[in-house]
């Protein structure tokens, strides 16, 4: 009786048994941001019911909050919502134990709407700011949904912005669109955002674009921090790791090169499954992959199309087509790839 008893107990209280710590800072700037509350959502869509709500941060800008171990987008507002926290590493993938994760707040201002010159389609337009200054060279993406987690170049892409910040959308389908902005240092329209670029949220996604309007907007970007993870994955990075390091044709490590995984032989014309950050001085890499799978594994510097005459590009040469199959609860270490300059003949 004891033991039914007991068992029935543990089916009772999942969450207590695979809990998962949040501990964290919520900042504007680098400042620490009090009475901000951090909830917890299934998918980037904060409009969501959220699954847990931390307690509002302190004077030092710390929160905390327990949930159930899976992976998480992490947003917070504060109480008259005139701030908008996001986490850079959203979603974030949470064990059992205590993860430190924080959150880096901008200004939300009020979007205005305009009439348009055309009655059957929209239009979206703004400016983007990074620390309260027009940001040029930055790119808006547009995404009809939260379903690869923001990631990608979505439905619709911006041209540069402007000197001024400035960036349109014209002829746009009546529908609701989840805004995105990305700065990179390298000038490049798709890839990882790496430390020292920058990014930001829309603190209205989803935003509704009307027939016969304008929709007028500021985007407010951060610069992206440090990271803890060391690879991307572009949906939930619940399968597989692969580790381990790319070398030139006479063996030393090669630093600054980011290794991809595809779910396709043919590299370069779509997006990866998963990538790395920038390899250590070493050549040392990890992949996190979405899950158990056949992948084909390589490495390069660029991002996005074929590789460019004289770029550094190298496959997986352990089988004939570059692939290799990995089975639930199985990682790989110690792979080696080899990069040399790519050579047009």
């Amino acid at each position: 009786m004891r033991r039914i008893t007991f068992l029935i107990l543990l089916m009772a209280m999942p969450s207590l048994l695979f809990a998962a710590m949040i501990e964290g800072r919520v900042v504007s700037g680098d400042e620490s941001l009090a009475g901000v509350v951090v909830t917890a959502h299934a998918s980037l869509d904060f409009t969501t019911e959220p699954i847990a709500r931390s307690t509002a941060s302190d004077s030092d800008g710390l929160y905390q909050m327990e949930l159930p171990a899976g992976t998480y987008g992490l947003f917070g507002w504060n109480d008259d919502r005139s701030r908008f926290a996001f986490c850079g590493r959203n979603p974030v993938n949470l064990t059992e134990g205590s993860t430190w994760v924080g959150l880096q707040s901008v200004p939300v201002a009020t979007s205005e709407v305009d009439a348009y010159d055309d009655d059957y389609s929209a239009a979206i337009e703004g400016q983007v700011l990074h620390e309260a200054l027009p940001l040029e060279g930055a790119y808006v993406y547009l995404y009809l949904d939260v379903a690869e987690d923001l990631k990608g170049q979505g439905y619709r892409l911006s041209m540069p912005t402007e000197p001024d910040g400035y960036f349109r959308f014209d002829g746009l389908p009546e529908s609701d669109y989840y805004l995105v902005v990305r700065h990179r240092q390298n000038g490049q329209r798709v890839g990882p955002v790496q430390e020292g670029d920058s990014f930001g949220l829309f603190p209205g996604n989803p935003l509704t674009a009307t027939s016969g309007q304008v929709q007028q907007v500021k985007l407010h970007s951060v610069a992206k921090l440090k990271d803890a993870s060391e690879s991307e994955t572009f949906g939930r990075a619940t399968g597989p790791v692969l580790r381990g390091t790319v070398v030139d044709t006479s063996g030393q490590g090669v630093a600054s090169v980011h290794v991809f995984a595809y779910v396709d032989r043919v590299i370069g014309h779509q997006r990866p499954a998963a990538i790395s950050t920038p390899t250590a001085a070493d050549g040392g890499f990890v992949v996190n992959l979405p899950e158990p799978g056949t992948y084909y594994v390589g490495a390069r510097e660029a991002y996005g199309d074929s590789p460019a005459p004289g770029e550094l590009f190298g496959m997986y040469e352990e089988s004939a087509d570059h692939g290799l199959t990995l089975k639930k609860g199985q990682n790989l270490d110690e792979l080696r790839i080899v990069v040399e300059p790519v050579a047009i003949f």
